[in-house]
């Protein structure tokens, strides 16, 4: 009888990230219990919008804490797009996985600076701030809905690329919904400015991604 060798990859690092996950979870519902449930319903109604939308919430600690869970969270997810299709890349591992957080991080932050810059220039603060809230509300629950899919695949399940693809594309729908429901709620301010509005579509809603992709694979 001949023994076949298993190799089974050590999982400790992304142990850690999914238990810096949970905590930073725990925090937030700890600091605001009501405010957490309003959160995680954040597709089934607008009450979370409409009562946290005020004015400098979206530095408050609660919001900082969900951003920081869905940097891990949303880093990790592309951590494992780069493995499951195959992208070629330089480092590997915890060193691919830190790359992608950072340079995510980054651009996450020099977008929100970017955009708050805009704002205040074309004295459209208001309509801005409410906009960054929104949207940022969106990623960070994003982020929690990620950590179960994350877990399964790297614990459990061994992910296919239709897989893959389904989710992104599922994504890809979710976050067109959302952040429809927000322009057609300002449809007349974007059609007076609908130019603008294209460019800024290209240039901070687009451009990004593919910044991020090249970033990384790089």
């Amino acid at each position: 009888m001949e023994y076949i060798t298993r190799e089974i990859a050590s999982t400790n690092w992304h142990t850690i990230l999914f238990l810096v996950c949970l905590l930073f979870l725990a925090i937030v519902k700890g600091m605001n219990s009501i405010r957490f449930a309003d959160f995680i319903m954040f597709l089934n109604h607008k009450k979370y919008i409409l009562s946290y939308q005020k004015p400098n919430k979206l530095s408050s600690p609660f919001n900082v804490v969900l951003m920081l869970l869905q940097i891990v969270s949303i880093a990790m997810f592309l951590y494992l797009c780069f493995g499951i299709f195959e992208w070629q890349v330089v480092p590997t591992e915890i060193t691919l996985y830190i790359k992608i957080s950072i340079i995510y991080a980054v651009l996450v932050l020099c977008k929100l600076f970017i955009e708050k810059i805009v704002a205040t220039i074309f004295s459209i603060d208001g309509i801005v701030d409410e906009y960054l809230f929104y949207k940022i509300s969106y990623r960070n629950f994003l982020g929690v809905l990620l950590i179960p899919f994350n877990m399964l695949c790297i614990y459990a399940l061994s992910p296919s690329k239709n897989l893959f693809l389904l989710l992104l594309v599922v994504l890809f729908i979710l976050n067109c919904i959302v952040l429809g429901s927000f322009y057609k709620k300002n449809e007349k301010i974007i059609l007076n400015h609908f130019f603008y509005f294209i460019l800024y579509l290209c240039a901070l809603e687009i451009a990004p991604y593919f910044i991020l992709f090249k970033l990384i694979s790089n």
